[in-house]
């Protein structure tokens, strides 16, 4: 239980499951209803092995560019605690990258580019020379791009590929694209401010360090506002193909339940903060949950 213990935190689960969940969505949304859903079973699967792997090399090869600074930030991972040694991490890392694009190969050409770009764009967000993180726009970028850009087209047009032979990409996507940028670039700024002080004795110059936590906070909750208020008004407007009524009412109702969560968090508080985080990647998997009711609703 110890070894799955340490191999869980390893993984970084909400990763993880954002992953899964976001696979699911992309593939059920691409596969309804142009074919059976569970006709392109080994599609899907190819597919998740290659985002679970791929998700894995990622926060995997960060722990390992991050040891000392995890120490302050991040003492429970098990590369700061001393429970996983380094070797071990790197052993970890490369056979999730090799299976990965494996995987994506076998799967097809659109997830091997996917992955490729998403390993290329992870390795230049954690190691020198570029080393994203250590700015809040390439931070900020980075995690956007790959959670809120292309996780979202090019997966879903890799499976419309694969599954139809067409590159179309539905007017009722970009809702749930548009949600996931600015959603993104939330994660991204509030990941930072619980390690404020380990990120400004390290020299990473997050927006959390540079401009405050309440600043940050308060920030991407006007993000947030903002991703729900604009699905709300886009199912007023219109969107052919999908539950307009479901969409504004759904995203209503969420949107509310998310200030009262944010109205109960202190910025100054670092429990506070970190619980909040949890709370907000509820809701991003929450997002991937039932956006695709709004296609057969």
């Amino acid at each position: 239980m110890k070894i799955f213990s340490i191999a869980w935190r390893f993984s970084r689960p909400h990763t993880i499951i954002g992953s899964l969940l976001s696979t699911g969505a992309l593939y059920f949304m691409s596969a309804y209803p142009q074919a059976e859903v569970k006709s392109q079973i080994v599609l899907f699967f190819l597919t998740l092995i290659s985002a679970l792997g791929c998700n894995l090399y990622i926060v995997g090869l960060n722990q390992i560019a991050d040891i000392q600074l995890d120490k302050l930030n991040k003492p429970h991972l098990p590369l700061a605690s001393g429970e996983m040694n380094r070797s071990t991490a790197r052993i970890i890392i490369t056979v999730s990258a090799l299976v990965s694009v494996i995987s994506a190969y076998s799967a097809g050409w659109l997830m091997l580019a996917l992955v490729l770009i998403v390993g290329a764009l992870g390795t230049a967000y954690s190691v020198p020379p570029l080393k994203f993180k250590k700015h809040h726009f390439g931070a900020a970028f980075s995690i956007t791009l790959v959670r809120g850009v292309l996780v979202n087209i090019l997966m879903f047009l890799h499976f419309q590929w694969e599954i139809a032979e067409t590159l179309e990409f539905p007017r009722y996507m970009w809702p749930l694209v548009l949600f996931m940028i600015l959603f993104s670039i939330g994660i991204a700024w509030l990941k930072d401010i619980p390690d404020i002080k380990g990120d400004r004795n390290h020299g990473i110059k997050t927006l959390a360090v540079n401009r405050g936590s309440q600043w940050v906070f308060r920030g991407a909750i006007s993000l947030v506002s903002l991703s729900y208020l604009t699905l709300v008004l886009w199912g007023a407007v219109g969107l052919p193909g999908y539950n307009t009524v479901f969409l504004s009412s759904f995203h209503f109702v969420v949107w509310v339940l998310f200030l009262l969560g944010s109205s109960k968090a202190n910025p100054f508080i670092k429990k506070d903060v970190k619980a909040f985080y949890q709370f907000y990647w509820v809701l991003f998997f929450v997002e991937y949950l039932f956006y695709p009711l709004g296609l057969v609703l």
